[in-house]
């Protein structure tokens, strides 16, 4: 033992004697790497606020909304990926005003994607391919993505971040899930004959078409076609998300920072016919809803931020079917708002884009039409 110790203390290193100036030469280049050499960026999770993206929503539908150079740099150094709903694959129209305005304020055509989920497979059915597609499109570059679900599509964005944490760590800088159909929709339910029967309390004419309606899709399913639309009855539904929630429950914190619910409500008068009769339904029997999904369903508690619920039908944001009519302020208004969301990067920013929460005051029960 004592052999040990002398071995050990003949070993300690002298300790030269340095003049001053000696020591001030690697100080100063200490000093000159730390003032050149960069911070590491660190991941932007800021937050963003309802009510400031309904000023920003409200603002943009009004054509008064300006958005400061810095932000649109910001939100140019992103890609954008569309992800459609049901019926997708026979929409042309399906996100073109959308893309178009992404297009108009500076971002390039090759940072815009488009993904289009197999409407005839379910959201666990479409998982795998999802996954793939997001996966490539994350390959192709450095810069993170901002996902854009709609309906169906939104189910599957967040199914896809939710099975997959480590990607929307690395790859993915928000999620923005519109109108989508999270709690299923009774319109689903009304054609498996599991829905509340239609009666007098919807007005004779809606009634009548609705009851035919019901008729044929409850035909279409019983040949095989439309599972999809069956498989977003509620209970499915409910029992599907709990069982994701239970699953990835790991994943919960990190992607709920970058979940974000833009939700909407309005009359059946503002609906094309289709839409007229199931949001007569939807209203009659369960509330709130935007013409195919009911305004409960449409985000899930405690997982993510519900940024709005505009005053808007289910195909005004996107032009969903061949059918709606052309609102091109709207679809303008939702891309600007996300633009200001992921853009901005602190609260000076948004003071110089001309809109503060003091205008929502004045907006946030108007008409957003």
């Amino acid at each position: 033992m004592q052999e040990a110790t002398a071995t050990v203390g003949n070993c300690e290193p002298s300790i030269p004697h340095l003049t001053l100036k000696e020591l001030a030469v690697p100080g100063f280049l200490t000093l000159l790497a730390l003032f050149f050499v960069p911070p590491v960026q660190a991941e932007t999770t800021s937050s963003v606020a309802p009510e400031q993206f309904r000023a920003w929503f409200d603002a943009a539908r009004q054509g008064r909304l300006e958005i400061p150079d810095e932000v649109s740099r910001n939100a140019c150094s992103y890609r954008y990926v569309f992800i459609g709903g049901l019926f997708n694959e026979q929409m042309p129209g399906y996100f073109l005003q959308n893309v178009k305005e992404l297009r108009a304020r500076g971002v390039p055509r090759t940072s815009i994607h488009l993904v289009k989920p197999d409407s005839q497979q379910t959201v666990d059915g479409n998982a795998e391919s999802v996954r793939t597609e997001l996966k490539a499109i994350a390959a192709q570059g450095p810069e993170r993505l901002v996902l854009i679900g709609h309906s169906r599509g939104a189910c599957d964005a967040l199914a896809f971040a939710l099975q997959n944490p480590e990607l929307v760590k690395e790859h993915i800088r928000a999620l923005f899930l519109i109108q989508g159909p999270f709690g299923g929709t009774p319109v689903a339910d009304y054609v498996a004959g599991e829905g509340r029967p239609m009666d007098g309390r919807m007005p004779t004419g809606y009634r009548v078409m609705g009851q035919a309606i019901g008729r044929l899709e409850s035909g279409l399913l019983g040949d095989g076609k439309h599972e999809a639309i069956a498989s977003l009855n509620r209970r499915d539904s409910e029992s599907f998300w709990n069982e994701m929630l239970r699953t990835h429950r790991a994943a919960v914190p990190s992607v709920a920072a970058k979940t974000f619910y833009v939700t909407s409500r309005t009359s059946p008068s503002h609906h094309p016919l289709f839409q007229r009769v199931t949001g007569w339904y939807l209203g009659t029997y369960y509330g709130p809803n935007d013409g195919l999904v009911a305004l409960e369903d449409q985000s899930l508690p405690g997982l993510g931020t519900v940024l709005a619920v505009l005053d808007v039908g289910h195909t005004d944001l996107t032009r969903r079917f061949p059918a709606a009519r052309p609102k091109h302020r709207l679809r303008n208004a939702l891309v600007d708002a996300i633009i200001m969301a992921v853009g901005t990067q602190n609260a000076q920013l948004a003071k110089q884009s001309g809109v503060t929460t003091a205008h929502v005051s004045q907006h946030a029960q108007g008409s957003s039409r």
